[in-house]
């Protein structure tokens, strides 16, 4: 039975937001939190000292320790010259650091000080229905992380503690903030990292908007040198719409966060309703998807968005309909590659477990699938931009295509 999406970001809405505080992952005991942390050490609430914070190195080549462990060609941004690290980022699954070109202090030569994103995850999902198999089936997220319930491997966060967790100089309990400690590391390294990137991730951070709203408020006070990220799975446009309705969330909501320098990762999950429900195994709608993405434009954010496992038959028209909507659509949209994690591959083999399934074969075609998916999508993408705009998929840089609503 397909998850109500709009119903379970309501029940998730009760446990994910409590006082001045939010619902967290804590990546302790996590198998994301092994995978993400095999460059740097998952990082502690400086309060309390739960790992509620993971840094994730977007672009491996341009980090001269990431790119050792994944086995990739280090790019020494200062033996290049700035378009040639241009040309390189953009070019990368993840052109995440490039994002920020036209923000106010972007260098290009400084480029990994945005590659590297403090994160913490909201823990709960509106596509997850709670159990071991539950929401979109190549998900990166530990399926007890994405839902919802209060208790081990989750923690309650402030916003004081947020901030203070990344940029404390000071010691305290024996531990400084992130920004201190990456640094430093990195030093002894031989490379210089500022960063600069707080990201809020999930599970679903729409759900929790209220306290993004205030945290971006406390670091406008504080004139902080931080620049943000948030992540959207593109269901909660009505949602956010209700809440402003009933009181819950503040009218203009998501125009007043707009106007700190946030980026918003929009996660298009589908090129047509077959392809959208499969994938999240939710009753989620392109309508709705497509709602969702207007909205965030309308309110003035810099949107991303990234496209998941997307129909190749029916993504050229996906496309064509959505580039007559949104002037420059198709040239912001990436395809993302999927990998079987270590999430991805437990959430499967137990699928294939409660259908008697043989494990290794199910998850070799859900590989197999998505990665012929990949190509193929990456083709149409190039042949249609080919066509349409007169250049290859990912020439362009994403933040220098300027969305419009027609």
């Amino acid at each position: 039975m397909k998850t109500d999406s709009i119903k379970r970001a309501l029940e998730l809405r009760k446990n994910l937001r409590l006082d001045d505080k939010i619902l967290v992952v804590d990546f302790s005991d996590t198998l994301q939190g092994a995978d993400t942390s095999r460059v740097i050490d998952l990082m502690p609430n400086i309060k309390t000292g739960k790992y509620v914070f993971r840094a994730k190195v977007n672009v491996k080549e341009l980090d001269i320790v990431a790119s050792g462990v994944y086995g990739k060609e280090y790019f020494d941004v200062n033996k290049h010259s700035d378009k040639e690290i241009e040309d390189f980022v953009k070019k990368q699954d993840f052109d995440f650091p490039l994002w920020f070109k036209h923000d106010k202090g972007f260098e290009m030569k400084k480029v990994n000080d945005y590659n590297f994103p403090f994160i913490m995850q909201v823990a709960g999902c509106n596509f997850h229905d709670g159990s071991s198999t539950g929401g979109c089936w190549y998900c990166f997220v530990d399926d007890k992380s994405n839902d919802g319930k209060i208790g081990e491997g989750k923690a309650f966060l402030t916003i004081d503690e947020t901030i203070d967790s990344m940029i404390s100089e000071e010691t305290k309990n024996n531990r400084i903030g992130a920004r201190k400690y990456i640094k430093e590391w990195y030093k002894k390294k031989g490379q210089e990292v500022d960063i600069k990137v707080l990201r809020v991730s999930g599970g679903e951070p729409t759900i929790v908007l209220d306290w993004v709203l205030n945290l971006w408020r406390k670091i406008g006070e504080r004139n902080l040198d931080i620049v943000g990220q948030l992540d959207s799975n593109l269901s909660t446009g009505y949602l956010v719409d209700e809440f402003e309705k009933e009181g819950i969330y503040e009218n203009n909501i998501l125009e007043k966060l707009a106007e700190f320098p946030v980026k918003v990762l929009t996660a298009l999950k589908g090129c047509d309703e077959e392809n959208l429900q499969t994938n999240v195994q939710s009753n989620a709608t392109m309508q709705a998807q497509e709602y969702s993405l207007k909205k965030f434009i309308k309110a003035g954010f810099d949107i991303y968005p990234q496209m998941y496992n997307p129909n190749p038959d029916t993504l050229k028209d996906y496309l064509i309909k959505m580039d007559n909507l949104i002037e420059n659509f198709s040239l912001r949209v990436h395809i993302g590659p999927l990998k079987i994690y270590g999430p991805t591959s437990l959430r499967l083999g137990l699928e294939a477990e409660k259908s008697r399934i043989e494990k290794y074969a199910f998850i070799e075609k859900h590989r197999k699938k998505w990665d012929d998916n990949y190509k193929k999508s990456v083709e149409v993408m190039e042949n249609y931009l080919r066509e349409r705009y007169d250049v290859g998929y990912k020439e362009i840089t994403r933040s220098d295509a300027v969305l419009r609503i027609k």
